[in-house]
């Protein structure tokens, strides 16, 4: 079973005003929603209830890994290996054609995603968290297409993640973030304890397949998650017959 919880304590490195809300579609704990039996009432569909939920949230965007944004459609192809060429000395944050769109942030550390439009088809402006190592031909990519990008300062993984959120602040004027997947970057953000609030929604449906992935992994570490104190905040029915936690 999963509850939607409250994390008490504010985001490492960043402003009490800025919050991370963990958001995530759920049934018996899997992700992939192919997968899923189909729902008694069709009335409402998965992404119908999903995007309500997002929209009351009234965030300034979203966060989700490489893989999940690889899967946003045609206009976004990853590639096996990174581009090639010189390592880039070009360190600052570049902020490309937003025009007053909130934002899509994708943690694409190695710089393998190509994109055809600064803009998703939802209307979100895309965002990449890049790692110090890519090249500056990738990042002149981005820069002329209108994409824009974050470099991380180096260090441990949560001293880079706090960089990031601290520029998504300072550089974009950003206050809430929705951490929407895929499964090991939210497990990922919650053992760092980079996460305000769980927000989950309960599909009326099951898959029972015990080698799908879960909407929160965490990969070789031991109890990664046994630290956080989770306190149950609210619930609702929704749609025909989701639970929002």
């Amino acid at each position: 079973v999963h509850v939607s919880l409250l994390l008490n304590h504010p985001i490492s490195g960043c402003s009490d005003a800025e919050a991370v809300v963990c958001h995530v579609r759920d049934m018996d704990g899997r992700l992939i929603s192919k997968y899923w039996s189909p729902l008694y009432n069709a009335s409402s569909s998965v992404t119908e209830v999903y995007e309500a939920a997002d929209a009351k949230l009234s965030a300034d965007g979203w966060i989700v890994g490489r893989k999940t944004m690889a899967e946003y459609g045609s206009d976004v192809v990853e590639e096996k290996e990174p581009m090639e060429g010189h390592k880039t000395m070009q360190t600052n944050t570049f902020i490309g054609k937003r025009e007053g769109r909130p934002l899509a942030v994708v943690f694409d550390i190695q710089g393998r995603l190509h994109y055809k439009s600064p803009t998703l088809p939802s209307g979100e402006h895309i965002v990449a968290v890049l790692g110090s190592h890519v090249t500056r031909a990738y990042q002149k990519e981005l820069e002329e297409i209108g994409v824009s990008y974050i470099m991380r300062t180096p260090g441990s993984k949560l001293e880079e993640t706090q960089s990031a959120l601290k520029h998504l602040e300072q550089d974009f004027n950003v206050k809430h973030m929705l951490l929407e997947g895929g499964a090991i970057t939210c497990g990922n953000f919650l053992q760092m304890g980079l996460v305000d609030e769980l927000s989950m929604i309960v599909y009326p449906g099951l898959d029972g397949e015990s080698d799908h992935p879960s909407v929160i992994e965490c990969q070789g570490v031991v109890e990664p998650l046994k630290k956080n104190r989770l306190e149950l905040i609210d619930c609702e029915t929704i749609g025909s017959g989701y639970v929002w936690l």
